[in-house]
């Protein structure tokens, strides 16, 4: 968001200094004055906002709103239709954000800045149209409000699509490799007292998959993924690395508590799952990695030292040898 306030205030100026040059040609250099002062004022300010990186929400609607209150000022000093016509260019603009709130938004001040233009300075914007048609100006802006929510609408889905595929993997849901990275280094820059993985590898899925073939093996994989989910808090993080590995991260957790978690997690695993007429009997080998070192922590290390754990769990952690017996 930080680089879409950087962008709509870039494009913000481009508009200005075409708007300042027509003004400047029709009426002369005096013509942009004393507007252009409240622009120089608003614009450094929202440089300021940028270049701090503060808060990117607040600067956001900052923008927005000091780009009505420069238009507000700019009509009642230069009552011009080319002005009320570049106002109006704030309404797309604002739709760079993607956000359904800024739209509306930025419709409302649009059509607040219409209705003081058309009644309080009518004779100079507006010589030539009667009052009445104040409706139709008002339907123009209902009508570009209605069409950029619907762009944006399209758009978010097509995101949300786009970032499903980007970030998750296709058959369980859970995330891949690369949404694991992105969380771990952004988990490195928040105020947590630890970090731990879990490396969880299935024992005999390759007999499933051989014995009952790659479809069974795929549902086993989803319950799988669905069992580990329910053991989880709002804040770990599944990861599926690839065939029937499975990584957890986990934040703020004990070397007590990281053990308890992994109990569990094998006691879950080791219920029945009753796929297709048949009752499956799994088991896994888990192996972790736990850390309070979070500045100096690197995944592909820890990632590492969990799956050599897992190997040395391999054996005496195994239960039984997985299989299927049918249903009855």
């Amino acid at each position: 968001m930080h680089q879409r306030n950087s962008v709509l205030l870039l494009l913000i100026c481009v508009f200005y200094f075409i708007n300042i040059t027509i003004n400047i040609f029709i009426e002369g250099v005096a013509s942009i004055f004393p507007p252009a002062y409240l622009f120089i004022v608003l614009g450094m300010l929202l440089t300021i906002f940028i270049y701090k990186k503060v808060n990117p929400k607040i600067t956001m609607y900052a923008i927005v709103s000091c780009v009505y209150i420069y238009f507000y000022f700019l009509l009642k000093d230069s009552p011009y239709l080319v002005n009320y016509i570049f106002m109006w260019l704030a309404l797309p603009l604002s739709a760079i954000y993607q956000n359904s709130r800024v739209v509306v938004l930025a419709g409302i001040a649009s059509t607040v800045l219409t209705y003081y233009a058309f009644f309080y300075l009518h004779d100079e914007v507006f010589p030539n149209v009667v009052k009445g048609d104040f409706a139709f100006l008002v339907l123009f802006g209902v009508l570009v409000t209605s069409l950029l929510l619907f762009f944006n609408y399209k758009i978010n889905e097509a995101n949300a699509k786009l970032q499903k595929l980007a970030y998750l993997d296709p058959l369980t849901g859970a995330a891949n490799r690369l949404l694991l990275k992105e969380k771990f280094n952004f988990l490195k820059t928040t105020k947590i007292n630890s970090i731990a993985l879990i490396f969880i590898d299935m024992n005999g899925f390759k007999t499933i998959n051989d014995t009952y073939g790659h479809e069974m093996g795929d549902q086993l994989l989803e319950e799988i993924a669905a069992r580990l989910t329910s053991e989880l808090r709002d804040t770990d993080l599944l990861c599926r690395l690839g065939g029937d590995e499975f990584v957890i991260l986990f934040t703020n957790l004990d070397s007590e508590k990281l053990e308890i978690v992994k109990s569990r997690i094998q006691h879950t695993l080791e219920k029945p799952m009753y796929l297709n007429q048949q009752v499956i009997n799994v088991s896994a080998s888990i192996g972790s990695y736990f850390t309070t070192d979070i500045s100096d922590a690197i995944l592909e290390t820890m990632l590492k030292e969990a799956d050599r754990a897992m190997y040395r769990a391999k054996g005496s952690d195994l239960k039984y040898e997985s299989g299927a017996v049918p249903l009855t």
